[in-house]
This record gives C-alpha cells, structure tokens and sequence, in this order.
C-alpha cells in the first residue's frame, strides 16, 4: 500500500471527479482500487494511465458502455473504430431543446455527468451546442437562454457541495474582454472545483484590478479563457500588464491561444490546446505530479 493514492488526489491528477471514479467502479467495474481497513479507496500509479486512457477514448467518442470491451480487448483497442457517441448526444441534446422539455432537459444533465468528465462533456458537447443555439434562427434566443440558465443552476449546486472539499491550489479564471460567453467560465470553474481545485470565477476584469484579486484571495494561479476580441494587440498588451502585476503564472486558454505571439512572459503558459481539458491539463502540470503523491 505503499505506493498509492486516495481518491481526492486521484481527482487532481486526471481531472476526473470522485463521483465519476466510483460510478466507474461499481456501474462498469472499469477500476478497481485497493480498499484501506476501513473501506477508502486507495489508487495505483497504473490507475493514473488507466483513467488518462478511459478519457482519451470517451474523448474520442466512445460511448461509457462500451470501455469495457476495449480493456479485454488489450493492444488491439487502438485499431476499434468508435462510433462517435457525442454526435448521439448533441442530436439528442437538440431535440429536447426544440420542445423545450425542460424535464428531460434535467435527466439529460443527470446522466451525463455522473459518468463523464467535466472538461470532457464541455469541450465535446457544451461547446458545440453554444454554437448551434447561437445561430440566427427563429426561437434560438429562448432556447440558449434556457439552455445555459438550466445547466449554470445545476453545475453551481453540485460545485456548492463540492468546493467545501477542494483540498487543491487556489486559482481564478477571468476574462480580459467581453467577447466570450461567461457561461464557459461557470463550466470551467465547475470541472475544476470538482477536480479538487478552490477555484472562483472574477469573470472580466481590468488588468489594474487583477492585482488585487491575486492578493486577497491569495490564488496560486491566475486562468485567462477568451474565445475572442476586438483587438488582438490591446488584448495580448493586457496580457502583458497582467504578468508584469503578479508574481503567480496564469494559464491563457480558449480559442484566442491560436493567435497569440511566441514572445510572451515566461510567466504564461498556454495550453496546448483551445478547450477545458487543456486548461485542465496546464493547470494539472502546474502543480501536480505523480511523485508529489507516491
């Protein structure tokens, strides 16, 4: 038992949420971790690539159902075409929002996540349906309108329950101008609050206040996520003013990564990547190691 890991910091290290790592257990028998004397659940360092594994193929589209076989079917899973589930989702997704069933709409969030990851669910499903329900057709207001109030009210009860718990590294995720959805920063700060984080959502803020926010609440990281902007040079200056302010790194993430210059602060990291589970994953190698752990 030397060598292992309780539950919480399993949750940091991959990003997966307790109560998705014990519905793995006991729903799809896709882990077994050891138990102490007392029933904790304890994790092996091979369980960290197991379940950084299950989330590349749900990623992937894999259907939770389904994982099971690809574990019995060994060296030759990578060759499984995967029938992509997330389409299934989103067409099912769209379907409720056209009758506006707001009682499926609850199940629908229900079911998914108490199996998928948060980062997983956000960048394969949430992010994709913004962009259907933003398009200019008739009733699309009322539907995104409904559909992101519903979903802000449910992550924010479950995230209430969970930040008491968050044992992890205090950071903030802010915007540096309006152009993105703040809905993706309750989602964000959702996946991360579950994922052990003490994580708090400022939204937009000048850089000037940014100072102050790293202070009084005393943040281990600051999180810039922006989809876009009206001017790429003032926001990359923001940026710069933003380093220069503080001394803890901040993680730029969202879709205006692409356009940002390579000569920037040592002080940012950037994720590889323009969704949640890049940020995830930066904010993961930040601060958390197996060796920290084992």
């Amino acid at each position: 038992m030397e060598a292992t890991i309780p539950i919480r910091e399993i949750s940091r290290l991959t990003g997966v949420n307790s109560v998705t790592l014990r519905a793995w257990e006991r729903r799809y028998g896709l882990i077994k971790p050891l138990r102490t004397n007392k029933g904790h659940r304890l994790y092996r360092p091979e369980d960290v690539e197991l379940i950084k594994k299950i989330q590349a193929w749900l990623a992937r589209g894999l259907a939770i159902g389904k994982v099971s076989e690809l574990l019995e079917s060994g060296p030759q899973a990578a060759a499984v075409d995967i029938e992509n589930t997330w389409q299934v989702f989103q067409n099912e997704l769209m379907a409720i929002m056209g009758e506006l069933n707001l009682g499926k709409l609850d199940a629908f969030f229900n079911k998914l996540f108490s199996v998928y990851p948060a980062a997983i669910i956000a960048d394969q499903l949430i992010t994709p349906a913004l962009d259907n329900l933003s398009q200019n057709t008739f009733g699309s207001n009322v539907k995104k309108s409904i559909f992101t109030n519903r979903l802000s009210e449910y992550l924010l009860m479950l995230t209430q329950r969970q930040r008491q718990q968050a044992a992890g590294k205090r950071v903030a995720i802010i915007q540096l101008t309006s152009e993105t959805d703040p809905f993706l920063n309750v989602l964000l700060h959702f996946g991360l609050t579950m994922s052990q984080f003490k994580s708090e959502v400022i939204g937009l803020v000048s850089a000037n206040e940014v100072l102050f926010a790293v202070e009084q609440l005393q943040l281990d990281s600051l999180i810039v996520y922006n989809d876009s902007c009206s001017s790429l040079g003032d926001f990359q200056k923001d940026l710069a003013q933003v380093s220069q302010k503080i001394a803890i790194p901040v993680v730029v993430g969202g879709k205006l990564i692409q356009a940002l210059n390579a000569d920037i602060s040592s002080r940012i990291h950037i994720s590889n990547g323009a969704g949640h589970q890049a940020i995830h994953n930066e904010v993961n190698k930040l601060f958390v190691s197996n060796e920290e752990f084992l």
